[in-house]
């Protein structure tokens, strides 16, 4: 009995201590709290971030003096101002003795300080002042004869030269074209509404016109343009580089399309119902023998223009691939990085183009699309679907994103497009 006893003891002590069953519960029950304070701890930074983001919303509701203002600080603004040798610096130039209309001479005839002293050593200054006149309306009287032809046995008329209707009686009274033309520029280039044109043009010449009116004077004008609008036309697509691009442009409650078709010589806009192609199409022309410079919206890749020359904009692509790489760590950033600096070193190479020698300028070039193709291979394994999809982009587009380094004149952004598409946009948003 006492060597089983001992038997057991010595078994006791060899076999591994074993927790009983409250231990085990509070164990486990100490490891679920030590998750749940982890989890309750990522919910309270992930709550204060849309906290955050929810009260910038609600100021962004809010108006402001800076409604447009950035969001996001940029790493390295540009310095404000005009950079050296852009734009004329000159102050206003001295008018010559025959542009003078008048003079007025103020004379100094004693001291206006103490009213009694006397002036010695006078001097005369000159200041030219350039003013508006008192303007007031040039109201023509415009004397016309009619009579029956006992020939033709028609009602003829006589017409001025000078007179933009033949209307009489109660219609017999118009406003002049310099007045429309006015009209129609404050409205269409500076984006002054209708209602504001009314009271400038009221206020400054006295011409007595609703908005209705100098709406109804736009719609004629722009019948009057029609030929010169497909003038223009003709002209861009006989030019060797146009860049295009587009925005939202309501028509009444309708949706709607502005487009723009623009080089340094021509500006063509075209407001349609639809994004598609035909737009494209209906401007350019189907055999459109230049450059459509552009983004990579689908409208411009359509099957009828496969065969056209284009130039993607890069400025596009690099913001695109500067948000792929703030978005990813380690080696999925790294494919960004690649691209981004193959399309800057391509910038640079375009903007030393002109100063160095065709060879190795076509060396450096040749570089460069090898570097392209190898960073965009079907044969490279990306893992990252984000990186994945953005080398599907670009192959898709590989034909037309380098002819601006050997194209003259081609640029390799659309930046000239959404210039000009711009002064449309700040009319919409101030009077629709």
């Amino acid at each position: 009995m006492k060597n089983s006893k001992l038997s057991m003891m010595s078994h006791t002590r060899n076999k591994p201590f074993q927790p009983s069953t409250k231990e085990q519960r509070i164990a486990a029950l100490e490891e679920q709290l030590t998750r749940a304070l982890a989890i309750i701890e990522k919910l309270k930074r992930q709550n204060e971030l849309l906290h955050a983001e929810n009260e910038e919303l609600k100021r962004a509701g809010k108006r402001q003096a800076a409604p447009f203002a950035r969001r996001k600080l940029v790493e390295h603004p540009k310095r404000p101002g005009r950079k050296a040798g852009q734009g004329k610096f000159f102050r206003r130039e001295q008018p010559a003795p025959k542009q003078v209309n008048k003079t007025k001479v103020a004379k100094l005839h004693g001291c206006p300080e103490c009213g009694s002293g006397r002036l010695r050593n006078i001097h005369e200054h000159e200041q030219y002042v350039a003013d508006i006149p008192d303007i007031q309306p040039i109201i023509t009287r415009y004397v016309t004869y009619s009579g029956y032809c006992t020939d033709c046995r028609k009602r003829v008329r006589s017409r001025h030269p000078e007179q933009i209707s033949q209307a009489t009686g109660a219609a017999g009274v118009l406003v002049g074209p310099r007045a429309k033309a006015l009209a129609a520029d404050l409205k269409h280039r500076l984006g002054v509404s209708y209602g504001k044109v009314s009271e400038t043009l009221n206020d400054a010449f006295g011409l007595q016109v609703g908005r209705s009116g100098w709406c109804q004077a736009d719609r004629r004008l722009a019948r009057q343009a029609q030929p010169v609008y497909r003038d223009l036309i003709q002209v861009a697509r006989c030019s060797s580089v146009i860049h295009a691009d587009e925005t939202g442009w309501r028509i009444g409650t309708l949706p709607g399309w502005l487009w723009v078709f623009t080089n340094q010589e021509v500006t063509v806009y075209a407001i349609r119902d639809n994004r598609s192609s035909d737009v494209v199409i209906e401007i350019l022309g189907k055999k459109f023998k230049g450059v459509l410079a552009s983004d990579c919206f689908l409208a411009y890749d359509e099957k009828r223009l496969e065969d056209w020359l284009k130039q993607k904009c890069l400025s596009h692509l690099l913001l695109d691939l500067k948000e792929i790489e703030e978005s990813k760590t380690g080696r999925a950033a790294q494919f960004a990085r690649d691209g981004t600096a193959l399309l800057r070193a391509a910038l640079v190479l375009k903007a030393e183009k002109p100063k160095l020698d065709p060879a190795l300028f076509a060396q450096r070039a040749q570089t460069l699309e090898t570097q392209l193709d190898t960073l965009i291979s079907r044969q490279r394994q990306l893992k990252d679907l984000d990186n994945l999809r953005f080398a599907r982009r670009l192959r898709k587009h590989r034909p037309h994103l380098l002819p601006f380094l050997y194209v003259e004149g081609l640029d390799a952004t659309n930046n000239h497009a959404e210039r000009q598409i711009r002064p449309a946009v700040i009319i919409r948003k101030t009077n629709g």
